[in-house]
């Protein structure tokens, strides 16, 4: 007969593996549903889409998510965070600090075209008209953009910035990602639309001349 402890043994390496299954399985289905956002738009991607993209049951769907909202939050929430890492990636990549922060409108940019911001996209235009989705999403982007203003102050106090600028450094971020975010709308249909082009070469001129009035090293 095995001794209590073995017992409890076993119990605790069950319990683990089952924490583990569930926790591979939550990920397989937040990266369905990413696909699934990216290819059929968050109208098509529906708990039956998810399930045939993962092949994983209607049961353990439930059990992870027990609403598509829940799924909806939890692929978005990771879809940002991906172009958050992507963007700290690419930003760490560019030894000096200054030229990281010259160049941080181009590393906007690419995290702007990763797959993951397609998702970011569908849901964000979805919670215009879906009110649950758009309650659910606030306290998301909230973590989100505290975690780009703790960035984005990373980047310019490394780079010799005055902290009297800031404010106003975080808040030029903000318009770089929200403008470059537009700019994909308007070359999603057509990448070829000169006018556009020329938007974006004008937003990367506005910010380097904010780099010029904010950056010692430059001036």
């Amino acid at each position: 007969m095995p001794s209590k402890s073995t017992s409890q043994t076993v119990t605790a390496d069950a319990a683990r593996r089952r924490t583990r299954r569930g926790a591979a399985t939550r990920q397989a289905l937040i990266g369905g549903a990413i696909r699934c956002l990216h290819a059929l738009g968050y109208a098509g991607t529906s708990i039956e889409a998810v399930m045939e993209e993962t092949g994983i049951s209607r049961g353990s769907v439930l059990n992870q998510f027990p609403t598509r909202i829940a799924l909806m939050t939890a692929a978005i929430e990771t879809a940002m965070q991906a172009m958050v890492e992507h963007t700290r990636k690419r930003g760490g990549e560019i030894e000096d600090p200054v030229q990281r922060v010259r160049q941080m409108c181009d590393v906007f940019w690419e995290a702007q075209n990763i797959p993951e911001a397609a998702t970011v996209t569908e849901v964000l235009l979805a919670a215009r008209w879906d009110g649950a989705l758009a309650e659910a999403l606030r306290p998301v982007a909230r973590r989100i953009e505290t975690e780009i203003d703790q960035y984005t102050t990373e980047l310019v106090l490394a780079a010799g910035v005055n902290e009297t600028h800031l404010d106003l450094c975080r808040l030029h971020a903000r318009i770089l990602i929200l403008s470059l975010r537009g700019i994909t709308l308007e070359l999603m249909y057509d990448k070829e639309r000169s006018i556009i082009h020329r938007a974006l070469d004008r937003i990367r001129e506005m910010h380097l001349t904010q780099c010029d009035q904010v950056l010692p090293a430059v001036r």
